[in-house]
């Protein structure tokens, strides 16, 4: 067998026995054959099926060829097409686990460039596979962002240079009160604020565009002007009969234990009371 020269490129593992193929693709095609001979040889190979094979047939009916000789950077583009052109993760035609380029059989080959995470900090991958695992990331989807494939720009908050739907920019929100009545500093990367102080990203955005008006206490003062008075009530009269002026209602409402839709539905006349608090209005 030739020995694979110190370059980069798309390769193909061949058992003559029974014409099944494997392909992959390494920064190193002779490091990456030597990996995959002394697995094999120990019997620890991470393919069950292509150990399965050397182990019934022998290494002597393994061949190893250069498909194609590929840059570094274009290395998963180039398998993809071969994996798709082959047929190989077909279990009548070769012994690839995965139909997606850069999978766990090529893991040790892959470095992935280009990612963002949630924080807008670049990320270096290597072995995209056990990274997702390790993250509690869909590999399929950040796979899809890397090759340039996903319907969406981002994946939990991860993104791609590669990302046909990429924004140029990251919107910043500058208008947010958090539920102690305080503005806070304007928030880039809303996705991951909403993370870290386990707030829900979607209800934080139709606040933020006035389709609701608060979530879990946060409001945007932009709704301020279309809503009127956002926060302030003096209709409400406590179980003991005394009016009360309220301001910041959720706040109130999880100090006392009170729902705040129900609180809401009280003061619009749609329940006559909770929890024995009722609504007056002023001029009653």
């Amino acid at each position: 067998m030739t020995i694979p020269p110190h370059s980069s490129g798309v390769y193909q593992i061949l058992c003559i026995a029974n014409g099944k193929i494997y392909i992959g693709s390494a920064v190193d095609l002779r490091q990456r054959w030597d990996q995959h001979r002394r697995s094999l040889r120990r019997g620890d190979h991470r393919n069950a099926h292509l150990q399965s094979a050397w182990d019934k047939y022998g290494e002597e009916n393994f061949e190893f060829s250069i498909l194609e000789f590929v840059d570094e950077s274009e290395l998963l583009s180039a398998e993809q097409l071969w994996i798709d052109g082959t047929g190989c993760a077909d279990r009548e035609i070769g012994f690839n686990i995965y139909d997606i380029a850069g999978s766990p059989g090529d893991a040790n080959a892959q470095v992935w460039e280009g990612f963002t995470d949630p924080d807008g900090n670049e990320v270096i991958i290597t072995n995209l596979y056990d990274f997702c695992r390790q993250h509690g990331l869909d590999y399929p989807s950040m796979h899809r962002l890397a090759m340039g494939n996903s319907k969406l720009k981002s994946y939990k908050g991860w993104m791609h240079r590669n990302s046909p739907r990429q924004r140029n920019y990251v919107k910043t929100y500058d208008g947010f009160i958090d539920p102690d009545g305080h503005r806070v500093e304007p928030i880039t990367n809303l996705a991951a604020f909403c993370r870290e102080h386990g707030l829900d990203n979607t209800h934080m955005v139709a606040v933020a565009h006035g389709r609701i008006y608060s979530h879990r206490g946060w409001t945007y003062d932009n709704d301020r002007e279309r809503l009127g008075p956002p926060n302030t009530y003096a209709g409400f009269v406590s179980p003991d009969g005394n009016r009360i002026t309220i301001t910041n209602l959720d706040a109130f409402c999880r100090e006392h234990d009170l729902g705040a839709v129900h609180m809401r539905e009280v003061m619009a006349g749609r329940r006559k009371s909770h929890k024995g608090w009722t609504w007056e209005d002023e001029d009653e």
